[in-house]
């Protein structure tokens, strides 16, 4: 599919998407509503697919970003709609406002490939980056409670529109100064360039969400959480605003899940295709079990947005909590397979030292002894992966240094290289 083929595509997606939202949410709680909304994240998905296929050899990285910011909005958008009829509109209203976010931080970048490429018109790809930038900080602020993401998201909103129907008239169509879209990229060409994007990228998405993590459920949830009901609600209405944050940076880091599943397998491809391509998808599958654990928190959240405290709102608040502490432990034991995987990757690779491969492989171990002990016996206390951890942050370090290093190298060969040819 070309170029021009694949952004008309793309732009009638864009138009068809925003009338199947707009009257899909104006008829919320209506069969024909939820169907449209449905039908708008189906279409939203594939918006995410044709843009990847378009930019996956000029910017992989870019590709892969908006792919899965537009599968996070689908995702949202569509379990905003059941929770609007199981827990009403507080936790409708925060996965939607999850879902803008998550969108505006993945398209800041495609804006700015639209941009690079010059695939429209320098003016509109501005205006994009702004209209993104302005509805996640809308989003941020109605998720703490300020009721100023609907002036913020009109930018952003026209920007969509004037997009969709330039793209319909005319696709993708570079300019003759740009690239050439038949032309090979240095990405593809280099795999010492691509190792080291990959490895760069993997490390990066792993450093933000071991922050984002600690942060929102050590230092959010985990704190907020009692073994009590009563207690638990309590706390959390009286957090409310720090709760919805640690709700959404928890989305980000299962976001971040997938980018680092499959910068993982760039990485690892030379060592096992096969296995590498199994081990992320191992990791996204889990990284979708997480967020189906998180919209539980979206519930609890709403619950206490929409309701006075009461002996029937704690048990409720309660019960979701629960849910989502037992669902991401059965999601770990994807996650435990995933990190054995990747340890036999990194045994077999010949720039993995090999007392990385192990720590990596017994943190697998750990994610499945405690995943699959607290499956099988309610007693079960004991948290191995609080000690075999060391092997995912080891993992990190590595991953960072490696990049840093082979960058470093790459250069003094340019420098040599210079230096030998005749003046």
């Amino acid at each position: 599919m070309s170029l021009r083929t694949s952004g008309r595509y793309t732009g009638a997606m864009f138009l068809l998407a925003f009338v199947a939202y707009g009257a899909g949410s104006g008829m919320a709680g209506q069969f024909l509503g939820s169907a449209l909304v449905v039908l708008n994240s189906a279409m939203v998905a594939a918006i995410g697919v044709l843009a990847f296929r378009a930019l996956r050899r000029p910017h992989p990285a870019i590709a892969w970003t908006y792919l899965v910011a537009r599968g996070a909005e689908a995702f949202l958008l569509t379990a905003g709609i059941v929770l609007l009829d199981a827990f009403g509109d507080g936790a409708a209203d925060i996965a939607y406002q999850a879902a803008m976010l998550l969108l505006s931080l993945g398209s800041l970048p495609f804006c700015l490939a639209l941009y690079r490429q010059r695939w429209v018109p320098g003016w509109l790809a501005i205006w994009g980056f702004a209209g993104y930038a302005l509805l996640a900080t809308g989003s941020v602020a109605e998720l703490m409670g300020a009721s100023i993401g609907l002036a913020l998201a009109i930018p952003g909103g026209l920007f969509e529109i004037v997009f969709g129907l330039l793209l319909l008239t005319r696709g993708f169509a570079p300019s003759g100064a740009a690239r050439p879209e038949n032309a090979p990229d240095e990405a593809a060409v280099d795999g010492d360039a691509q190792a080291r994007g990959a490895a760069l990228g993997a490390g990066a998405g792993l450093l933000v969400m071991a922050v984002l993590a600690g942060l929102a459920n050590f230092g959010v949830v985990e704190r907020l959480v009692s073994t009590d009901a009563a207690e638990t609600t309590t706390r959390l209405l009286s957090n409310q605003t720090a709760f919805v944050l640690a709700i959404v940076a928890l989305l980000a880091v299962a976001f971040l899940d997938v980018l680092v599943a499959w910068a993982l397998r760039a990485f690892f491809g030379d060592a096992h295709r096969a296995v590498a391509r199994l081990s992320a998808w191992c990791r996204t599958v889990y990284a979708v079990v997480f967020a189906v654990a998180i919209t539980h928190l979206i519930a609890a959240a709403g619950l206490l947005h929409d309701a006075a405290a009461t002996d029937r709102l704690s048990s409720r608040v309660y019960a979701q909590v629960t849910a989502f502490e037992e669902i991401w432990s059965l999601g770990l034991i994807l996650f435990g397979v995933h990190l054995l995987l990747i340890g036999w990757l990194a045994w077999r690779s010949r720039t993995v030292p090999t007392w990385l491969a192990a720590l990596v492989a017994i943190a697998g171990a750990g994610y499945l002894a405690d995943s699959i002990g607290a499956l099988v016996s309610a007693a079960y206390t004991v948290q191995v992966a609080a000690v075999t951890f060391v092997g995912e942050v080891a993992l990190l370090v590595w991953l960072l240094v490696f990049a840093r290093s082979r960058g470093d190298r790459r250069t003094t060969v340019k420098v040599d290289v210079r230096q030998k040819q005749p003046a």
